[in-house]
Order: C-alpha cells, then sequence, then structure tokens
C-alpha cells in the first residue's frame, strides 16, 4: 500500500534530481524507484491554500516545500498519475515540474508532449476539468530518441528511459516511515511490570537462532532475563560484522529496536545498556553504507537514529567522501533525521572540497541550523557557483532574522542562477524577516524569471510588510514600464492569491474591474480560488 508522505517526499526528490544536469545515474535511479512505487497504486497530489495532500491525506515537511513550489509555479491545482503508468509519459511530467514555468500551462504542455494518461488541473482554470487525450500507450519510447528537453534548463535527464544499467543508488521512498526514538537511557523500574512474559532459561538462549529469540523477544519483550537474550543477539551481530553481512547484523537491530519500543519507557534499562554496546564504530559505518540501498533504508535510518551523535559522525564522513548527487542522496536523507550531534554539521561548512560545502550546505538548509548561518555567510564568496547556489537556498531555507542580511547579498549575486535559488527557497510564515531584502531586490532585479520568484516568495511570507509590497506591485503604475508591467502585476496577482490575507483580497476583488484584460481576469480567477478554500 502506498505511503502517502512517503510518495511526496520521493517525488520532491526526483523532482529536484531532474533540476541537476550532472545527476543522470541518480535520475535513473530515482525514476526507475518511482516507477515501482506506482506499479499497482493510482496518486492523486492536491496543492492548495499552501498545503499538499496525496490521496487525500495531508503531508508536509520541509522536504516537501521544493515540490510545493514546483507545483505553485506551474499552477498546479491537482495531478493524478495513475498506476502502473507509461515510463515516457511520467518522464514529460517531471521534465515539466523541474522546468521553468512556459508560454503555455503544464496540461497543454503534457498534451503536446504526448502524456496523455496523467492529468493536470491548473488553478488558473478553477471550473474547467482536466481532460487527457487519446494516445497510443508505450511502455519505452523508440531505441535512440531522447526524451523533449526543456527550455533554458540543462535537465542532463537524456537516457533515463533507454534501459542503462543502473546499480543500488538512490534512497527508497519509504524513509519517512521511520519512527522516532528514545536515546535516554532510563532509571531501573520499580518493578511493575517487569515479571511480565516467563523466563527463558540460559541454554534456550544459547542454542537458538537470532530470528528465534528475536521472535520470542518481540513476544514478551519485558521478560525479566532480557539482558541476557539480548547479549547473545549481540554476539551475533558481531559474527555478522566479522563475515561482512551487514544485512543480517541490520536485520537483528532493528528487530531490537521494534523489541524496545513495545517496552514501557520505565522499563527499557536493559535494553539501553545492550544498544549502547552494540553501536561500534564498525556497526555504525556498515549500516550507514545501507542507506544507500532501497529495500533496507528504513531499518538502517532508525538504527543510526537511535544511535545519536555517534552516527551522526558516521554519516557525515560518508557525505564528505560521496562527490555525486547520486552517492549522496541517501546519507543525506538519513541525516536528516537525526536528532543529536547536528553541531557536527556546521564544522564542515568550512572544509576545503568545493563539493562538501555544497553538500553540508544544502543539509544545514533541510535541518533549518540557524547557527549554520554565519559560516553560511563566508561561502557566498565562494568561487564555485554551485556552493554560492546551495549556500543561497540554504540561507533562503533557514529563514530567520541572522539569515536576512546574508540572503541580501545572495540576491546580488552575479549569477542568475544563484539568485533564483535564493528566491525559490523562501517560504511560509517563519521568513517573514526577509520580506524586505525581497522587495529591495526586487528594485534591482532585472531578470524577468527571477523577478517572479522574488514576488512569488512574498506571497508566500504573507507579512504586512510583504502583503503591502505586493499591492504595490499590483498596482497599473510604478518603478516597471512596458512590456514587464503585465508580467510583474500578474505575479504579483497569484502572489496575493497565496498569501490570502484580508487586505490581499481587498487588493484582488479591486483588481476584478482593472483596465488590463489580463490582470482583470486573474484577479477573478484567485478570488474564485480562495472561495473554494
Amino acid at each position: 500500500m502506498l505511503v502517502p508522505h512517503a510518495f511526496a517526499t520521493h517525488l520532491a526528490r526526483t523532482v529536484e534530481l531532474f533540476r541537476d544536469p550532472q545527476a543522470k545515474t541518480g535520475q535513473k535511479a530515482q525514476f526507475r524507484a518511482l516507477l515501482a512505487l506506482l506499479k499497482h497504486d493510482a496518486v492523486t497530489v492536491k496543492s492548495e491554500g499552501g498545503r499538499l495532500s496525496v490521496n487525500g491525506t495531508a503531508v508536509e515537511g520541509v522536504v516537501l516545500e521544493p515540490l510545493r513550489q514546483h507545483l505553485e509555479r506551474h499552477a498546479v491545482g491537482e495531478l493524478s498519475i495513475p498506476a502502473s503508468p507509461p515510463p515516457d509519459q511520467l518522464f514529460q511530467l517531471l521534465t515539466a515540474l523541474a522546468g521553468p514555468r512556459g508560454d503555455a500551462d503544464l496540461p497543454t504542455r503534457l498534451r503536446a508532449s504526448g502524456a496523455a494518461r496523467i492529468t493536470v488541473a491548473v488553478t488558473g482554470q478553477p471550473d474547467q476539468e482536466a481532460t487527457p487525450v487519446t494516445i497510443q500507450r508505450t511502455e519505452e519510447p523508440p531505441p535512440g530518441v531522447a526524451p523533449t528537453e526543456t527550455p533554458k534548463l540543462d535537465l542532463g535527464t537524456e537516457g533515463i528511459l533507454r534501459g542503462d544499467a543502473v546499480g543500488d543508488a538512490g534512497p527508497g521512498p519509504s524513509l519517512v516511515g521511520v519512527s522516532e526514538v528514545s536515546h535516554e537511557v532510563p532509571a531501573p523500574g520499580s518493578g511493575k511490570g517487569q515479571a511480565e512474559g516467563r523466563d527463558m532459561t540460559p541454554l534456550l538462549i544459547k542454542n537458538q537462532s537470532p530470528e528465534t529469540l528475536l521472535a520470542e523477544l518481540e513476544r514478551q519483550p519485558n521478560v525479566v532475563n532480557a539482558g541476557e537474550v539480548l547479549a547473545r543477539l549481540a554476539l551475533h551481530v558481531d559474527s555478522a560484522l566479522r563475515t561482512n553481512k551487514i544485512e543480517r547484523a541490520l536485520k537483528v537491530m532493528a528487530g531490537i529496536l521494534r523489541c524496545e519500543q513495545a517496552v514501557p519507557e520505565t522499563n527499557r534499562r536493559q535494553y539501553a545498556i545492550a544498544l549502547k554496546r552494540m553501536f561500534t564504530r564498525g556497526l555504525l559505518e556498515g549500516v550507514a553504507h545501507l542507506t544507500q540501498l532501497a529495500g533496507h533504508q528504513v531499518d538502517a535510518v532508525a538504527v543510526l537514529q537511535r544511535a545519536g551523535a555517534p552516527a551522526v559522525e558516521v554519516l557525515l564522513d560518508q557525505l564528505v567522501a560521496s562527490p555525486s548527487l547520486e552517492e549522496r542522496s541517501g546519507t543525506f536523507a538519513a541525516l536528516t533525521h537525526m536528532k543529536e550531534g547536528l553541531e557536527q554539521v556546521i564544522h564542515l561548512i568550512d572544509h576545503h572540497q568545493w563539493y562538501v560545502v555544497r553538500n553540508v550546505a544544502e543539509l544545514a538548509g533541510e535541518l533549518g541550523l540557524e547557527a549554520a548561518v554565519p559560516h553560511l555567510a563566508k561561502q557566498l564568496d565562494h568561487e564555485d557557483e554551485r556552493v554560492r547556489r546551495s549556500v543561497a537556498l540554504a540561507l533562503a531555507k533557514v529563514g530567520s532574522r541572522s539569515a536576512a542580511e546574508p540572503l541580501r547579498r545572495a540576491l546580488k549575486d552575479p549569477s542568475r542562477e544563484v539568485r533564483l535559488h535564493a528566491a525559490m527557497g523562501v517560504g511560509g510564515r517563519k521568513a517573514s524577516p526577509l520580506a524586505m531584502p525581497l522587495v529591495v531586490a526586487l528594485e534591482e532585479e532585472e531578470d524577468e524569471e527571477v523577478e517572479r520568484e522574488l514576488i512569488l516568495a512574498l506571497g508566500r511570507i504573507g507579512s504586512p510588510d510583504a502583503v503591502q509590497a505586493l499591492i504595490r506591485f499590483a498596482q497599473p503604475s510604478g518603478k516597471l514600464f512596458g512590456r514587464k508591467s503585465t508580467a510583474v502585476r500578474l505575479a504579483a496577482v497569484e502572489a496575493l492569491r497565496i498569501a490570502a490575507t484580508p487586505a490581499a483580497v481587498g487588493t484582488l476583488q479591486g483588481l476584478s474591474d482593472d483596465g488590463d484584460k489580463e490582470v482583470r481576469g486573474a484577479a477573478v480567477v484567485a478570488l474564485a480560488q480562495m472561495k473554494k478554500r
């Protein structure tokens, strides 16, 4: 059965991979994993009122913010993908979502590319149903025919549909299923509940396989001599590590964690002591490697999360040693689930290798580490644009008051891509300190797409200052004239719809009889959409 939050996370990461021209191998792995997820389940993704839902279940989280922004950029209100979709049609959808907004809306572009099994309803047409057109279904495109490229951005997605061999790279979609675990060693309990279940004899413990011991422990996890059972299981884990059977060791460790969670917190002392002894550097390194393999990620992340700060150290070492996106994706995802030891991330921002700085900057942004802001700010002068791009995105995602001044610098970067990433990363009410830097940047920005993203970012912030700025940009006169005027006003109308404050609604009502036909129509549509919330 498809897990909504897991699917949303996987879709978000896949679209982000499609934006990176240098991540072909990762794109292939993620694309095929996404196809596997959809093999038996149809999916409907909705974006409404700044919130996402999958098959009617609300999904949220920092990692989903880029996906929400991509859908919003393309005015996608609802996206429906059938079970077992044609690979070429899913590819066209991902390519379109990863690319810039074109002259035609997304349904028109998909229809033109032949993606008929996938339907899209855009927010700009509230009363229009997404009607698929009929084409022949093709399981694979003709050999040697490269997918249609999206204008302006080189996504590097060529070859994904050609059947190239792919190893085990790429995180599995069910990573978000990792449960929260406690790291504290409880004080000895009062004895209440500890005598539940019968004792297991030493002879029985010694002669049983780890599978049998785990089954017995799962049946009665609070057994009095659980410590003896755990000690025996620790020997099995050690034996598996010595024979390089990491998957077997992980299976035992995951079973122990399940048993621990079934015991009241006051009675977990035996488990805490045993696990602390098992969390050796060798075990953690082996388990960290398994975060790269889709079939082991949930258990691997659960074990690493339970290990705490030592696991973060191991994962960061692995991240440093992973120069390519596909190699670091599993490690990156695992680190976003860690709860302890994250201060170690900050020290790596000053690393001498550019790709390490890039990787760690992205991680700091995903984790929202405000303490990392001064270190990120120093990297805004890095000679490599890829580093500055990741730093700008991270500062925008942190969104704190301390990030405002560094973000202002990022928005003046000579690289269009750096400025674009800085604007795209801003989102949510928590980013209200960034409103004024965005307004100042808008006064100086000349690139139309960056300008549009800055305006939409103000809508996502939705603070009084942000809305007042949007009201000014929506008016027929101002600092912008000529052909840019209508484009800016339309972007402001869309941003006011996103903000949805009383002042924004009042402005849209006033614009519903504007002299510009396009602005007037956009305002009417925006008001209709807001009524549906």
